[in-house]
């Protein structure tokens, strides 16, 4: 943590402003109690609960998991033309410095920090709240924020999981404390960067606690279903998994989630224009009348008529697929005669963290690694996806290798879930270069401004702080 950070920190302690004070969602009435000690917000289930739901807040940064952690993968992924107004991110030519980067380091780690206040608080309190079960599911809440931030901080900052043989390079600091005005400047304080594979754990660590103790569903009504259940800690476990290379792990836990009832809407559009639907696994919400920062947000960034900072590259995969398959619909042709996503078109837009078919997508993926031959599951899987979109399918003859068979996953990959903050990590993961595009040269896998530095401010102020190399 950087002095700036952790005065930001220590301010928020002394003003109050932190889970303690502004434990409303911007989707639930909110109840002032800016002066209200962590004994006071746990003196009713009301307030406990809306405690809770406040954890989620900081997830609505714009700077992080409110649009820019996934913009900021979308962006370095091949796949569009970003504005000048994400400077050196869009570039691959950041600088140490650079304003954008700090932000996102900073929105990460706050919301990480407010997750662990809050579990400081309820350790404290624990037999305040109504029963052990309920105890739990909050504390699962707390770790899943937790464990999502450190998650996009880490695949951001840090070379992939496979990058070395054992994951030992190095990754982020683990924030599993927050420290109070009278600590904030302790040298416990004064984070070290973990290796890849000790984040990863730790990760996986509160994702297992969630899959144990979260809901299977928080309700339908508009204030909970923003936040974690059984299926989001299911689906990110997969995920991890998928990062890691453990693919038996990935077809046991996207079995899982698919045993809890998801599936696929009727037409790849529809995910986006309701604020719940079948496919949706976890979100972040968003509500244009009361988070102020919605001008930042994913659907503002992509919408030509809002902000229009991202098109889409020319080239991009969707652009060639058949005009009958409804996957193309997704794209428009509109101001200065550039292409556009039809996913987000507003401020109000909820960020899709995780959806069903990702999970289609990675159980095939899975599959066809584990095969030695081209696997006959992994397609009919894809077909799935293929099938809602009214392509042509697939069968077993069109594919000469198990390899070519990964390819065309990835591609499906690559399309399906488009512009949803998946385009660089998975670049990277499979270890493939950064092709070059009208911004940018191509990008060789490894290099070191695939990932983003640490800011420079909390290098300077933190000696145990490592920067990225080559910054």
């Amino acid at each position: 943590m950087n002095k700036m950070f952790r005065n930001n920190i220590v301010a928020s302690l002394l003003f109050g402003t932190m889970v303690f004070s502004t434990v409303s969602c911007d989707v639930i009435e909110k109840e002032p109690i800016e002066s209200l000690s962590p004994d006071a917000v746990f003196s009713s289930p009301e307030r406990i609960e809306k405690a809770v739901i406040g954890i989620y807040d900081d997830n609505q940064n714009p700077s992080f998991l409110g649009g820019r952690a996934l913009v900021y993968a979308d962006i370095r992924g091949g796949d569009t033309d970003p504005a000048s107004y994400f400077g050196g991110v869009g570039l691959f030519n950041t600088l140490s410095n650079d304003g954008t980067v700090m932000a996102a380091w900073t929105g990460g780690y706050r919301a990480i920090y407010t997750a662990n206040l809050f579990l400081q608080a309820l350790e404290e309190n624990r037999s305040k709240v109504a029963t052990v079960a309920l105890a739990n599911q909050y504390e699962a809440e707390a770790k899943f924020v937790r464990a999502l931030n450190h998650w996009y901080l880490i695949n951001l900052f840090a070379q992939p999981y496979n990058f070395t043989s054992d994951a030992s390079h190095l990754g982020i600091p683990v924030a599993l404390k927050a420290f109070d005005a009278s600590s904030a400047f302790a040298p416990e304080a004064q984070l070290s960067r973990s290796t890849v594979a000790e984040v990863y754990a730790q990760i996986e660590k509160d994702l297992l606690f969630g899959e144990l103790n979260l809901p299977i569903t928080q309700g339908t009504n508009f204030s909970n279903v923003a936040r974690a259940t059984r299926g989001a800690a299911q689906a990110l476990l997969m995920r991890l998994y998928l990062y890691k290379g453990e693919n038996t792990k990935v077809i046991e836990y996207a079995d899982k989630v698919t045993a809890l009832g998801y599936q696929l809407n009727a037409a790849p559009i529809t995910a986006f224009r309701d604020y719940l639907t079948k496919e949706s696994i976890f979100s972040v919400a968003h509500n244009a009348a009361d988070n102020p920062n919605t001008n930042s947000s994913i659907g503002n960034h992509y919408s030509p008529e809002n902000r229009g900072d991202i098109s889409i590259s020319p080239y991009h995969a969707i652009a060639t697929l058949a005009d009958s398959d409804l996957r193309k619909s997704t794209l428009t042709t509109g101001k200065l005669g550039k292409v556009w996503t039809l996913k987000f078109t507003d401020a109000t837009n909820w960020i899709p963290v995780v959806r069903y078919p990702e999970v289609i997508l990675s159980k095939a993926e899975a599959l066809a690694r584990q095969s030695s031959a081209v696997n006959p599951e992994a397609i009919e899987l894809i077909n799935q996806l293929r099938r809602r979109a009214q392509a042509s399918e697939f069968s077993v003859p069109d594919f000469a290798s198990r390899e070519e068979l990964i390819e065309t996953i990835l591609l499906e990959r690559r399309i399906e879930l488009a512009f949803e903050g998946h385009g660089i990590f998975d670049r990277l993961r499979n270890k493939k270069d950064i092709p070059a595009s009208s911004m940018y040269t191509v990008q060789p896998y490894g290099s070191n401004k695939t990932i983003l530095p640490i800011p420079q401010v909390d290098v300077q102020a933190n000696p145990n702080l490592v920067q990225n190399p080559g910054y």
